[in-house]
C-alpha cells in the first residue's frame, strides 16, 4: 500500500530541494503566453493579415474589431494549448518526468542529458499524447451531440432534468470526469516508456493495468488538481456576461490566470505526483 498522503510529500520534498523541477513547466507557460499574445494581437497589423482571412472565414468579420474579438480568445487560446501539447508539451512532460526519476534515484542531475532522452522518444511521446487528446477530443464533442439529438427528437426530460441542465452544468460535470478518467488511463505510459524502455505499445498497455491497479488513487492525483480549474471554466463559459458587466480586456486577465493555472500547478502536480507513485510501486 501507498498512502496518499506520502506520494504528495515525496512530491513536496522534490519541489522543496529541486526547483529545476519547475522548469520544463516554466518553458510550457512561456510558449503558451507568446501564442496567447499573438492571438490577441490578431486584429492588428501585421499580424491581420496572417490571421485575420482564417478568422474571417470560420468566425466572421466581426471577430476582428473591438470588442467582439475579446470573445475569440479563449477558444482559440484552447486550441492553441491543445497543439502546444502535443507537440512541445509531450517532450517537456518526458523531461519532467526524468527530473523525477533522477531526483528520485538521488543521481546528478543533468538537464543536457535528459533532454537528449527525451528527444530520442519524442515520436513515442507525441503519439502517447496525441492519442489521449485525440480520444478526449472525440468523447468531448459526441456526448454534447448526442444530448442534442435527444433533445432536439422531441423529448422533454432525460432522468427527469430538462435539457437546460443537461446542456448546462451536468455535461461540465460529465466532461469533467471524462478528463479525469482518460488522463488518468495514459498518465503512466510516459514514464513506462522513459524509465523502463518499454515499446510504445506496451507502454500504454501498462499504463492502462496500472491505471485499473491504483483505480482511486490516480483519479484523486489527477481530479483533485483539476478541480482548481473549475471557477476558470465557469468565467470563460459566459465571456459576454464578463464583457457587458465588466470590460472586455478582462476576457484576456482570465486567460493568462488560466495559463499559469494549468501549466504551473495543475500539469506540474499531475506530472509530478503520478510519476513518484509509480516510482515508489516500482520501488516495491
Amino acid at each position: 500500500m501507498i498512502p496518499l498522503k506520502s506520494v504528495y510529500d515525496k512530491t513536496s520534498q522534490s519541489l522543496k530541494s529541486n526547483p529545476v523541477l519547475f522548469l520544463p513547466f516554466v518553458i510550457f507557460a512561456a510558449f503558451e503566453f507568446v501564442t496567447l499574445m499573438i492571438i490577441y494581437l490578431a486584429p492588428r497589423m501585421p499580424l491581420k493579415l496572417l490571421l485575420g482571412p482564417p478568422i474571417r472565414a470560420i468566425w466572421g468579420e466581426r471577430f476582428l474589431h473591438y470588442p467582439i474579438n475579446f470573445l475569440l480568445i479563449p477558444k482559440l487560446a484552447s486550441l492553441a494549448r491543445i497543439g502546444l501539447t502535443v507537440v512541445i508539451g509531450s517532450f517537456l512532460t518526458g523531461v519532467a518526468t526524468l527530473l523525477v526519476y533522477n531526483i528520485f534515484k538521488k543521481t546528478k542531475i543533468n538537464l543536457k542529458e535528459i533532454f537528449k532522452s527525451a528527444l530520442k522518444k519524442y515520436v513515442s511521446l507525441f503519439a502517447i499524447v496525441l492519442l489521449f487528446t485525440i480520444i478526449f477530443y472525440l468523447l468531448d464533442k459526441v456526448t454534447p451531440k448526442l444530448l442534442i439529438k435527444y433533445f432536439a427528437s422531441g423529448h422533454a426530460k432525460l432522468l427527469f432534468v430538462g435539457p437546460r441542465f443537461w446542456l448546462g452544468p451536468i455535461l461540465t460535470c460529465f466532461n469533467f470526469m471524462l478528463a479525469v478518467i482518460v488522463q488518468s488511463a495514459f498518465v503512466y505510459a510516459i514514464p513506462i516508456l522513459l524509465i523502463e524502455g518499454e515499446t510504445l505499445t506496451k507502454a500504454l498497455l501498462r499504463s492502462f493495468l496500472l491505471f485499473k491497479k491504483f483505480f482511486f488513487k490516480t483519479i484523486l492525483l489527477i481530479g483533485l488538481p483539476m478541480l482548481i480549474y473549475i471557477p476558470i471554466i465557469v468565467l470563460q463559459a459566459d465571456s459576454a456576461f464578463l464583457i457587458t458587466r465588466l470590460f472586455p480586456e478582462v476576457i484576456l486577465w482570465v486567460a493568462i490566470i488560466s495559463l499559469i493555472v494549468s501549466s504551473l500547478v495543475i500539469d506540474l502536480l499531475i506530472t509530478l505526483s503520478t510519476t513518484h507513485l509509480y516510482l515508489m510501486h516500482k520501488n516495491e
